[in-house]
């Protein structure tokens, strides 16, 4: 059960990290001077997709030894 937990929290994190990596490009493109904004948005969405990944591969490791 504990595979499904790292599995879904992973997912989750996967796609939090999409939406920021979304609106960080939105906030490149659409607002020329905003460096703040964009980059702390990525920087957030790269960590946030690297955890998901982490979990997910953990899951797969979890679930190989039920």
């Amino acid at each position: 059960m504990k595979w499904f937990l790292l599995a879904f929290v992973g997912t989750l994190l996967n796609g939090a990290g999409l939406a920021f990596l979304g609106d960080s490009i939105v906030h490149r493109t659409l607002e020329a001077g905003a460096f703040n904004a964009w980059f702390w948005d990525g920087a957030v969405a790269l960590i946030l997709i690297n955890a998901g990944i982490c979990l997910i591969v953990e899951a797969a490791k979890w679930r190989g030894r039920e």
